[in-house]
């Protein structure tokens, strides 16, 4: 006769997974930026992606950010997996986007890190021409 233990996994665990954590694209593009998240128990309440901390180190969503006014989306699935639409990226939206989530219990507050790192560049490719001299003896 063996002895048998059982063990489920993440039964309490809290947590977001981010489908990449860095990002380089350019300014004008449209990104998106994918995770997913787990949690004990409750119902989640709020769901939101942040890159400042305001009043008391209170995130604040990116679709309530004046920077960000009219070009983020964001798109929830049943299955707890959040996407963030940018479009018309600019340099200045160089940041770490975090995900963040609110559940109906005590405490069901949670923060995923390290978050998405994006890094938007006005990239100039400058190309040179290259020019051979040739000297010939007759």
């Amino acid at each position: 006769m063996s002895n048998c233990v059982s063990v489920v996994l993440g039964q309490n665990a809290w947590s977001v997974t981010y489908t990449t954590q860095s990002i380089c694209t350019l300014k004008g593009s449209t990104v998106e930026l994918t995770c997913s998240y787990t949690y004990p128990s409750g119902t989640v309440s709020t769901t939101f992606w942040f890159t400042k901390n305001y009043a008391e180190g209170n995130p604040v969503s990116l679709s309530d950010d004046p920077d960000y006014k009219g070009r983020v989306t964001y798109h929830r699935d049943k299955k707890n997996g959040h996407n963030l639409t940018i479009t018309d990226l600019r340099e200045s939206d160089s940041a770490t986007y975090k995900f963040r989530f609110i559940t109906d219990q005590t405490g069901g507050k949670y923060t995923g890190d390290p978050g998405v790192t994006l890094s938007v560049t006005d990239l100039l490719v400058k190309v040179t021409p290259y020019s051979r001299m040739s000297t010939w003896k007759t």
